[in-house]
């Protein structure tokens, strides 16, 4: 049964769209309102360049027919016919991008090169594109699963009264669509599986014959189907399955561990007896069943040393954060005083380069933490509407929804707390960092490279080495997940993931900065400033392009203001500097 036509949603949001410009501002005693997210074509609308991401039936070739028709771009379908000798004139819809074959991640590569800048809409299977590579310019979102209400409106239309297609399991379209043949209550993919196909082991084995030759039509159906056929197998050959094509019998195995959740410490040493990157895939896909030193250490592997995708990489950091992350999320690096080159003549707000002079200190590793700001709200009773507040996963997330005054009282607690306890001197202050020190710690003693944007790594745009608007995620991730972006003092993050607060003023119009370059000691770190002063914020965030996501672009805001793109990193000093 296909799909029904749904009007499709991205993961980018109205405000999503606002906070680019970084206008947000609300006070600071009022929620966050729940987002609004684009369409799939609006998000098209914006982005001529786009990567459309999608897990397996989440309605991509659909949503593919609309595009091509709303874009008046020709439509290849690269599963049915491969990538064609020659391709058309115009715009361009591919869907299917992950059939290319063996070096698909190089093929597309070279073909949108030669492509350059005409209109290309791609959509693909997340789970196989999100860790590729694209040229610079093309924007990556996801696409959303079906929500309650969207269903719910779905049977209204259509006079149909089945429990099965309002069930968690029927988010994907693909699902929801098998679902509306299905009169039972179901709550897992599984038991919609069962329901609709009965006890048919010769389906089962049809479907594990699709998946293992890669014939499927549809995956999100066969993967789950598979897993019947795979419980007649023994650990062994199933661990040998997995190993030999993780991305292959990743889905399968998922649905096999729901159906029986014992087969994980069974499969385990099986699967963990390498550091290779299939062992560590099995580690991240046992965990929810599994949680054994072995099984952790691994996780921290692919955490701390940057291995596998960016998702499956948060994903073992969200059960890190679960278990107890036993990373030091309040590390400090230190920052040696000294002159550096301050600016970039890439941007006009960030001119002239001149040279800024800092006394030493230490600067957090990581910008704070959902976990390490939780600990000071509770003990100051401090009002935060950040939805990931209080979710365990997401304690080693970084803090965000957090006005510049929020960054501050946290320092201030912190200051007394660290005192106390020893770890810093009686004579140390915790704060944030001013403009000329966040960019000191970011890019040391890197000089001025002219047209060349400088980077914590340094020049070269690097999309591995962030989160940034090419990443997808279009969301913070856990800290520390990026070690290629590390600056030359040890800090992670500088670029990317989210914006930081400075000490140091900007002005009150957003595009101009009433505090220009060269820095200077004119009353830019004035703490007692009026509210309507905007502050500057570093290092860009989970939606910045190549520009923004730098150690030199000065972004700014209204100390009142908050969104969930924004948060801050501490600084340790003397209490004189």
């Amino acid at each position: 049964m296909s799909a029904p036509d749904f009007t499709l949603r991205a993961n980018f949001s109205h405000e999503d769209k606002e906070a680019k410009g970084l206008r947000s501002l609300r006070e600071p005693q009022v929620a966050p309102m729940p987002p609004v997210y684009y369409t799939a074509i609006e998000v098209a609308e914006m982005y001529p360049r786009l990567l459309l991401l999608g897990e397996r039936g989440a309605g991509k070739s659909v949503l593919a027919r609309k595009l091509a028709t709303q874009h008046a771009a020709t439509l290849i379908d690269l599963a049915a016919t491969g990538l064609p000798a020659s391709l058309p004139e115009g715009n361009l819809v591919l869907d299917g991008i992950d059939r290319l074959g063996p070096d698909c991640e190089a093929v597309l590569l070279d073909l949108l090169v030669d492509l350059g800048e005409r209109g290309v809409i791609l959509l693909g299977d997340g789970a196989v594109v999100r860790a590729w590579r694209l040229p610079t310019g093309y924007s990556v979102h996801s696409l959303l699963p079906l929500t309650q209400a969207e269903r719910a409106q779905y049977l209204a239309v259509t006079g149909q009264q089945h429990q099965a297609p309002l069930s968690p399991a029927a988010a994907n379209p693909a699902l929801f669509a098998l679902a509306l043949s299905v009169e039972q209550a179901v709550d897992t993919p599984e038991d919609l599986i069962d329901a609709a196909f009965d006890d048919n082991p010769a389906r089962a084995a049809r479907a594990f014959a699709s998946v293992a030759d890669n014939s499927s039509h549809n995956r999100a159906v066969d993967d789950v189907l598979a897993a019947r056929h795979l419980q007649t197998y023994d650990d062994v050959a199933i661990a040998a399955l997995f190993l030999g094509d993780p991305l292959k019998w990743s889905f399968s195995l998922q649905s096999l561990l729901r159906r029986d959740a014992s087969i994980a410490r069974r499969l385990a040493p099986h699967l963990l007896a390498q550091d290779s990157d299939a062992a560590l895939k099995g580690a991240l896909l046992i965990c929810g069943q599994d949680i054994s030193t072995p099984v952790q250490q691994k996780l921290l592997l692919i955490v701390e040393q940057g291995r596998l995708s960016l998702p499956e990489r948060d994903e073992a950091a969200r059960h890190l954060a679960r278990l107890g992350d036993p990373r030091d999320l309040e590390r400090l690096c230190a920052v040696p005083g000294g002159s550096f080159t301050m600016g970039s003549d890439t941007h006009p707000n960030s001119q002239p380069v001149h040279t800024a002079t800092v006394a030493p200190f230490r600067i957090g590793a990581y910008p704070v933490t959902n976990g390490a700001y939780a600990r000071f709200a509770e003990a100051t009773n401090r009002s935060w509407h950040s939805p990931e507040a209080s979710i365990p996963e997401r304690r080693n997330a970084p803090a965000t929804d957090l006005t510049w005054h929020d960054a501050r009282a946290y320092c201030a607690w912190l200051t007394e707390q660290w005192r106390r306890s020893g770890r810093i001197g009686t004579s140390e202050i915790v704060r944030l960092p001013t403009e000329p020190e966040w960019e000191r710690a970011a890019r040391g003693d890197q000089p001025d490279a002219g047209a060349e944007i400088t980077y914590p790594w340094g020049l070269g745009w690097n999309t591995a080495a962030l989160n940034s608007e090419e990443s997808g995620v279009n969301a913070p991730c856990a800290v520390g997940l990026f070690p290629l972006g590390a600056s030359p003092y040890g800090c992670l993050d500088m670029a990317g993931q989210i914006w930081e607060w400075t000490t140091t003023l900007w002005g009150s119009d957003m595009a101009t900065p009433s505090f220009a370059y060269p820095y200077r000691d004119d009353g830019r770190e004035n703490i007692g400033a009026p509210a309507d002063i905007r502050r500057v914020l570093r290092g860009g965030c989970f939606s910045s392009t190549s520009l923004k996501a730098c150690c030199t672009y000065r972004g700014s805001l209204e100390p009142n203001g908050f969104w969930r793109g924004n948060g801050f990193r501490i600084v340790v000093s003397d209490a004189l500097d």
